[in-house]
């Protein structure tokens, strides 16, 4: 290492990385063992105040970081020739800790004074004109010469001509690129030349990476231990395939893959020692099929549901194509249900499978009821980001509708259902949002007792301002184009108020009433809603909202929407968020109501 800052050097000419500390040389130890002998023969209490002046954040911390004087400040026995001692080394010391962020002349006016029984060491900097970069030359040889993956590991670098010069970005440059190298099976890549070139007097600096990446490795024989499915079933999940460039995140997709499936409860994938001779790497997947069969208990209240329970019983190998099957039962006051389902993997599992499904409802929809038997089968597949789903019901629907006779409907429901959800975390995110939409529809031509058309559109987005504020934004709209629509089936209608749409209200309890006063739902539904919550302590947050909308006839029914405003009390669990609020109507006359409910945020 060249410790006269100019010239070549290999690597970085002063220790490159901020908040670490240099190992004192020879001399430096003769100096604090003789400090340390004054101490033990005439000590005198004294502290020392470190003041740093003329730097802040990570130029000031990195000086803290390297000043003897700071690390010994707590001492109160320190006699006064250590103390001025450590003095006389602060201003070299301040200055190597600016050199890694460029600054390779400054100006250091040190100062030292009594304040009582204590020091005071006043350290002014000026840290003058930086180097910058004037030269970034790196370049890939080799197999891996014009391979897209180094190119970007390059232009995503902050590390660019005309910068300051910063040699931690100079570390992390270098480090990426021997990592890059050995994830995509580069393993005998090596450097020919790796220098950063400083020229104080110039001000400038030139970087210097040179990689060899030599011959690129192939995966070898893919060898997987499981009884579950059929092979060729399990290559629909494993990306890697013998013979194939070697690629780390292939094998780590691979982990996701078949730990995602349901299939197995655990993998472990090895890669083995790469092969010099054959340029191969082995790899080793080992499993353990999860249990054939899994019953699922749960209970749980909220306002809108009161008490509610559910039993599940899912059969998770039926046989080694990968079919499974489930049969579930709902219980709570407005909506009990026993559903069934037989589902079967197409091409990739993960992406794409058709599922049929059966089930019986019966549901208290405002002050409808709904009790209906369904059969239907349906078609879903991942599209990049986006979840595609389509379906065709066959539904035989008994509504009982207030100041109405009871009529029963047979519907042929087809539709498509589109959904995207974009989320750093599922269940408390800081950033995401969710984007769902479904189109279905019926008509006597093929074989409904009902002609409609109905589409429901939801937009969810959540953001964050630092650690403690989060904000929740939430949009619903429905449209509904029907021909006589008293005689619209209850479980087509819209319906809004409640825990999850405009609190302050009962469940479903907004919207299009009869004569008699009774809740009977409506053509289309507007809502929308606003949260900010700010975070008091662990999983606890404080929240306040608006929320607005209705279920209605026409649009211009604007005397149907409410708005109301609350506040409430958010923990955070490993299921969702726990809920809870209280909420008041503003634009009519209610009482307070609270709403205790738990969902995840998206």
């Amino acid at each position: 290492m060249n410790n006269d800052c100019s010239g070549s050097v290999d690597e970085n000419p002063v220790p490159s990385r901020p908040k670490t500390l240099r190992r004192p040389a020879a001399g430096g130890c003769l100096l604090l063992a003789s400090a340390g002998l004054l101490l033990c023969a005439a000590p005198a209490p004294a502290a020392i105040r470190v003041e740093i002046s003329g730097v802040e954040d990570e130029l000031e911390e990195n000086v803290r970081a390297r000043l003897d004087l700071v690390r010994f400040a707590g001492r109160k026995d320190l006699s006064e020739a250590a103390v001025r001692r450590l003095f006389r080394r602060a201003p070299e010391e301040a200055a190597e800790a600016l050199r890694p962020f460029g600054y390779y002349a400054p100006r250091i006016s040190p100062e030292l004074e009594r304040d009582g029984e204590d020091w005071v060491a006043s350290i002014a900097i000026e840290p003058g004109r930086p180097v910058v970069l004037a030269e970034l030359d790196v370049r890939v040889t080799g197999a891996g010469e014009g391979n897209a993956a180094f190119e970007r590991v390059v232009s995503g670098s902050p590390m660019k001509p005309g910068r300051r010069l910063n040699h931690a970005e100079y570390d992390n440059l270098r480090d990426s690129l021997q990592r890059e190298a050995q994830t995509l099976g580069y393993f005998d890549a090596g450097f020919e030349a790796r220098r950063l070139e400083v020229d104080p007097e110039r001000h400038e600096a030139r970087a210097i990476l040179h990689l060899e990446s030599g011959p690129r490795y192939d995966f070898g024989p893919v060898r997987i231990e499981q009884t579950v499915l059929r092979k060729d079933m399990v290559g629909r999940l494993v990306p890697m395939r013998e013979g194939e460039p070697y690629d780390a995140r292939q094998v780590l997709k691979t982990q996701y893959s078949l730990t995602d499936s349901l299939y197995y409860s655990t993998v472990i994938v090895e890669p083995g020692q790469p092969d010099p001779e054959t340029r191969t790497v082995p790899v080793l997947v080992t499993t353990t099929p999860v249990n054939a069969q899994r019953v699922r208990l749960g209970i749980g209240y909220a306002t809108d549901t009161r008490l509610r329970g559910s039993i599940g019983w899912e059969f998770r190998r039926l046989n080694r194509s990968g079919h499974t099957a489930g049969l579930e039962t709902r219980l709570s006051e407005p909506k009990s249900e026993f559903t069934a389902r037989y589902r079967i993997p197409l091409g990739n599992p993960l992406e794409e499978h058709l599922q049929f499904n059966a089930g019986f409802f019966d549901e208290t929809l405002g002050d409808t009821t709904s009790r209906r038997m369904t059969v239907g089968v349906a078609h879903r597949k991942t599209l990049g980001n986006w979840t595609r789903t389509l379906f065709a019901d066959v539904i035989r629907e008994q509504s009982d509708i207030p100041s109405e006779p009871t009529f029963e409907d047979t519907l042929v429901v087809p539709g498509i259902a589109m959904e995207k959800l974009v989320a750093d975390d599922i269940l408390y995110p800081t950033q995401g949002y969710r984007l769902s939409s479904d189109l279905r529809g019926s008509h006597p031509a093929i074989g409904s007792t009902s002609r409609f058309v109905r589409a429901h559109f939801v937009a969810n987005r959540v953001l964050s301002r630092g650690e403690a504020w989060r904000f929740s934004l939430r949009s619903e709209l429905g449209v509904g184009l029907v021909e006589g629509f008293d005689e619209l089936p209850a479980s087509q209608r819209f319906f809004a108020g409640g825990d999850q749409s405009v609190r302050g209200y009962g469940y479903q309890e907004l919207g299009p009433q009869d004569a008699n006063g009774s809740y009977i739902g409506g053509r289309h539904l507007l809502f929308g809603s606003v949260e900010a919550e700010r975070r008091i302590r662990g999983r606890f947050s404080l929240a306040a909202f608006v929320d607005g909308g209705g279920a209605v006839d026409e649009f211009q029914d604007t005397e149907l929407l409410q708005v109301s405003v609350g506040a409430g009390l958010h923990v955070r669990t490993p299921v969702g968020t726990l809920r809870f609020e209280v909420a008041r109507a503003v634009t009519e006359s209610r009482a307070l109501r609270l709403h205790l409910t738990i969902r995840p945020d998206l």
